[in-house]
């Protein structure tokens, strides 16, 4: 049991209720209430080393974990669970970096720096004795250390393997390779793809030992097993012939092995891919992510109706309650979650939580 988390015991069972396509009387809600800002962090030893090597650290991450834990205020309400997640370089750089790529940061941005002759080199493979995969425990282990049962440690947080080629080869190249050098993006992306799996496994098995076993991808959707966010933000520059031919393979792969997973649809215009992603037998559903612009969720009623159609499960950040709402009334609730920003007093969230269950 999560020492942070009220009502676990609920949240779990519609959480379960979810994942199985269903529902215990209204859609899956996660949302919370912020606390007071958290206290300055005191000086520690890494303040003046570059970002990209703070990332690495066991001991940075076992004392943010407890700082954050033991000072924030926050609520986790409905069905929101607390956890802690080791995600290098922006929740990008994970693969990349167990090959030997470097990133940098610009801001709040990572970028990795592309690797040379790739396809000359050797095909990258899982090796728990390498140094990145050396700290990668490390680092996953000191979150375990720290937690002490007010969180659960989430797997690390992957990005597919065809998005990560496109950083290690430049977006622009790898459309090139697509067409002039498919063989070798098929080399690369299977290999890229292993290593995704046999690194979660070990990983898993890590946390496992240690009496984790939830997963919650970069949001705080929960499923009590091995699950990811599967994705593929490169296939914004595919057909559906092509993502079939590239893509759809990794994602088979992924899905297979994982316990429970929901496609990423990072902008709208992959609605293209529906009728391909509906083909992955364990693929549970869609993440829908909207470009900015593409405005509430309510008007793409039509497109999420569709996705109901190929998939059980459909979860949707809505902008209040009052959208979270409009989208139960029309898709019902089973297999939804709906992700609500943060309130200000546990009441108000009580009481959409209310709305939204009198909205079924």
């Amino acid at each position: 049991m999560l020492s942070l988390k009220q009502n676990e015991d609920e949240a779990r069972a519609r959480l379960r209720a979810f994942w199985a396509g269903s529902s215990l009387g209204r859609p899956v809600v996660l949302t919370g209430v912020k606390g007071p800002p958290i206290p300055r962090v005191p000086r520690q030893a890494w303040d003046d080393l570059p970002r990209e090597e703070i990332d690495w650290r066991p001991d940075m991450h076992a004392f943010t974990t407890d700082w954050w834990l033991g000072h924030a205020g926050d609520q986790w309400l409905g069905e929101a669970m607390p956890r802690v997640c080791f995600a290098p370089a922006c929740c990008l750089g994970l693969p990349a970096a167990l090959v030997g790529a470097r990133y940098r940061y610009d801001g709040n941005t990572a970028w990795i720096e592309p690797l040379p002759e790739l396809y000359d080199r050797p095909l990258p493979r899982f090796d728990p004795l390498a140094a990145p995969f050396v700290r990668l425990r490390e680092c996953v282990q000191a979150q375990i250390d720290a937690v002490k049962g007010r969180a659960f440690v989430n797997p690390p947080l992957f990005l597919d393997a065809l998005t990560t080629l496109s950083m290690l080869r430049t977006p622009a190249q790898l459309c090139l390779d697509l067409i002039e050098r498919p063989a070798e993006v098929h080399r690369w992306r299977d290999a890229l793809t292993r290593i995704y799996t046999d690194t979660y496994e070990w990983i898993y098995r890590q946390l496992l030992a240690a009496g984790h076993g939830e997963a919650g991808s970069f949001f705080t959707l929960t499923a009590e097993g091995r699950m990811e966010a599967v994705q593929c933000d490169f296939a914004v520059m595919l057909s559906p012939d092509q993502f079939a031919e590239f893509a759809l393979p990794d994602l088979r792969a992924t899905t297979d092995y994982l316990d429970f997973s929901l496609y990423h649809m990072d902008g709208t215009c992959q609605m293209r891919f529906v009728d391909h992603l509906a083909t992955l037998p364990k693929l549970n559903g869609i993440q829908w992510n909207p470009e900015p612009q593409a405005g509430s969720s309510v008007k793409w009623l039509d497109a999420l109706r569709e996705i109901r159609r190929h998939l059980r499960c459909l979860a949707v950040s809505c902008a209040d309650t009052a959208e979270a709402v409009a989208l139960t009334r029309a898709l019902g609730p089973d297999g939804l979650a709906l992700f609500l920003p943060a309130f200000e007093m546990v009441d108000d969230a009580e009481r959409a939580m209310r709305r939204i269950g009198g909205a079924c």
